[in-house]
């Protein structure tokens, strides 16, 4: 369980949006992402965590979800989790693809560009994998 640091009373800690599972799906999440963390003040998180919502949406949508909700959370001033839930069947590996694969990177990029990932399955079906980022600024 991450601590919940307080935050003042008029700014948001959670974003849950719902995308329909077509191909604009992980250009809606990518932007959508950002303008919630530049909202935040966290926008020189919004590269990485754009990047990594794309894989994870897009992920989803190869595994044939039909419905995808992406879930934005700020857990401290510089924490933010970004979540991804499909209906999916099976859940995503990490892939060890070699250099002529064109695809199976998605999962290794969000490990590189978050300071922690996981993944589990849900009991009503579908799964949820999430990316945690630390902003530049943060006590390590």
């Amino acid at each position: 369980m991450l601590p919940k640091a307080p935050l003042g009373d008029d700014q948001e800690r959670l974003v849950v949006c719902r995308f329909d599972a077509d191909l604009s799906a992980a250009g809606r999440a990518r932007r959508r992402v950002g303008e919630v963390l530049r909202r935040w003040g966290r926008g020189e998180l919004v590269d990485d965590a754009a990047l990594c919502v794309s894989e994870l949406v897009t992920n989803a949508l190869n595994c044939g979800a039909s419905d995808i909700r992406v879930l934005v959370e700020r857990h401290t001033d510089q924490l933010v989790e970004i979540a991804v839930w499909d209906d999916g069947p099976g859940c995503p590996e990490l892939q060890d693809p070699d250099v002529s694969c064109e695809n199976g990177r998605g999962l290794g990029i969000v490990e590189a560009l978050s300071v922690a990932w996981g993944k589990h399955g849900s009991a009503d079906g579908g799964k949820t994998v999430w990316a945690r980022f630390l902003g530049p600024d943060a006590d390590s």
